[in-house]
């Protein structure tokens, strides 16, 4: 998707809501209310209203009362629930209009290096609090699947965190580290990779990743560190040396890996400048999704549809609680989110 589209198919919120509707309901809108048990109406039963724009009475003091958007609702013949596309979706209890919320989620995804929330509070004419949010909110629902790579599977580590400074951090163990885990190019697919934060890069910590995330029959390729001396025991694998200058032995190495770990440090040193270990996550899985789905045709659909079948996310949720890190950065100190 490219913003001359952007602007010209989807011009409307009236036709930012049927997308949307088609996209989460394929088949036809059915009601979403859950029932006492758990389990959902699910009736196709649906009435389709409109409510007229209004405003409300001006409180004490205030020249003119709030104004009130009209809202495109359904209704559910046979319980009588009523809700909208974005309810219980990544876009509920947002009043930002879809026509920016599209043009957000294409500004994200067609950034090669990130986007920083001051840029789309720029471009969208938005508050820096309503861009952060938008953006955490697209982030999430690029979150990584599930399921273990098989084949020739790469495994490395690094440390996001400021340059070396004695006075707060005496090693890099003292920063956030972070696991990749690539397989390498098929006849199916073209290379894919999971980046998760791990406590630590202990025996420990990497065995419970291979057995989440690595097949047994798969074939492992990784540097010299100690903590991956253990598979050989339960699985095939090889080492390159990089202490010793050797980068490439045959097809043993870590080039893949590496390279996603530039990338993904490019996006926090270029744009973000600062983020925080406790949203560290979502910006692993923001470039994790962009390289993983580096050649679907209409990435576009696919976040819109991710986003209308992911759980809401208040922005309570988003910043409860402090961080249990360090807050980390890309090449300094510390600092605020992105």
């Amino acid at each position: 998707m490219d913003l001359i589209r952007i602007f010209t198919e989807f011009a409307t919120e009236e036709v930012c809501l049927k997308y949307l509707a088609k996209a989460r309901w394929p088949e036809g809108v059915r009601c979403i209310r859950k029932n006492e048990d758990g389990t959902l109406c699910g009736s196709d039963k649906i009435t389709e209203f409109s409510t007229k724009e209004g405003q409300r009475k001006a409180k004490p003091g205030q020249k003119e009362g709030r104004k009130i958007p009209a809202r495109h609702l359904y209704q559910c013949q046979e319980c009588g629930y009523q809700f909208t596309a974005k309810t219980e979706t990544l876009f509920n209890d947002s009043h930002l209009p879809l026509t920016k919320w599209f043009l957000a989620i294409t500004l994200i995804n067609n950034a090669k290096k990130g986007l920083s929330a001051k840029q789309l509070e720029r471009d969208l004419d938005v508050s820096y609090q309503t861009a952060w949010y938008v953006a955490h909110r697209v982030r999430e629902a690029m979150e990584s699947e599930g399921g273990v790579f098989g084949g020739a599977v790469e495994m490395d580590e690094t440390y996001v965190g400021g340059r070396y400074d004695p006075r707060r951090h005496p090693d890099n163990y003292q920063k956030q580290a972070v696991m990749g885990v690539v397989q390498r190019t098929t006849e199916i697919t073209p290379s894919q990779v999971r980046a998760f934060k791990v406590p630590n890069r202990t025996r420990e910590t990497i065995a419970a990743a291979v057995r989440q995330h690595v097949a047994n029959d798969a074939t492992i390729y990784t540097d010299e560190w100690s903590g991956y001396r253990h598979l050989t025991k339960t699985h095939h694998h090889e080492i390159v040396i990089h202490s010793r200058g050797q980068y490439v032995q045959g097809d043993c190495h870590t080039n893949n890996c590496e390279l996603f770990w530039g990338l993904f440090k490019r996006q926090i040193i270029g744009q973000h400048h600062f983020i925080s270990v406790k949203h560290l996550q979502r910006y692993l899985d923001e470039r994790t999704w962009a390289f993983n789905h580096r050649t679907m045709e209409d990435q576009f659909r696919a976040i819109v549809v991710r986003m209308a079948i992911t759980a809401a996310l208040p922005y309570a949720k988003l910043t409860a609680g402090p961080s249990a890190s360090p807050r980390t950065k890309g090449k300094g100190g510390n600092g605020p989110a992105a």
